[in-house]
């Protein structure tokens, strides 16, 4: 059985190789080269991730970052594709999809709806599969998100069903839409999400 997670990074690494690496993202400050980087960070190098903010390896770790990116847009799409070493737990499949299914998903969404050719209402197609996938995922991701925005949201997708999250006290929202597009307004990407809003 295919997975989800496999394909979706496929899929980021066409969405990368087609823009330049100056290219704009929905990632607030990065450029296309810079979600590269941070895949690859992600996948093989998650001492990075933390290191340039500890003061006992900060020169290091700016160093080390700074020759990955020294090593070219190219190849960090490269490397970001091939994935991360197999002794690193998350390339096992199981815990693959569980991991990056709606990672990938996103950061492929964030290259693609960040340039200026993209049709609102053209979107990309998923498979059934990803998109059940998506929404299982969704289980963990909307009450992250009803926290941050201080309401009690319900999620409603066609085919799907519901989940509210939320203090019952809160202000009240149900936004609506298909579950690629509920995580991608969980995620932050409330202005490129597809989704209906409606309070109380």
């Amino acid at each position: 059985m295919t997975s989800t997670a496999s394909e979706q990074r496929q899929a980021l690494a066409t969405a990368l190789r087609g823009v330049t690496a100056d290219a704009p993202t929905l990632c607030e400050g990065w450029a296309a080269e810079d979600l590269a980087l941070h895949i690859v960070i992600r996948d093989s190098r998650p001492d990075l991730m933390v290191g340039p903010q500890l003061p006992v390896v900060r020169d290091w770790a700016r160093k080390a970052l700074e020759n990955l990116r020294k090593t070219g847009y190219a190849q960090l799409v490269k490397r970001a594709e091939a994935g991360p070493p197999v002794f690193f737990p998350q390339s096992l499949p199981p815990l693959n999809d569980m991991m990056n299914t709606a990672e990938f998903y996103i950061h492929t969404e964030d290259v693609l709806r960040a340039q200026p050719e993209f049709d609102p209402n053209s979107p990309r197609v998923i498979s059934a599969k990803l998109r059940k996938r998506l929404w299982s995922q969704g289980a963990l991701m909307f009450p992250m998100a009803a926290r941050g925005a201080k309401k009690r949201i319900t999620f409603v997708s066609p085919g799907f069903g519901s989940r509210t999250s939320g203090p019952a006290s809160a202000p009240k929202l149900r936004i609506e839409g298909a579950p690629e597009e509920l995580l991608l307004w969980a995620f932050g990407r409330e202005e490129k999400a597809q989704v209906t809003i409606a309070e109380g």
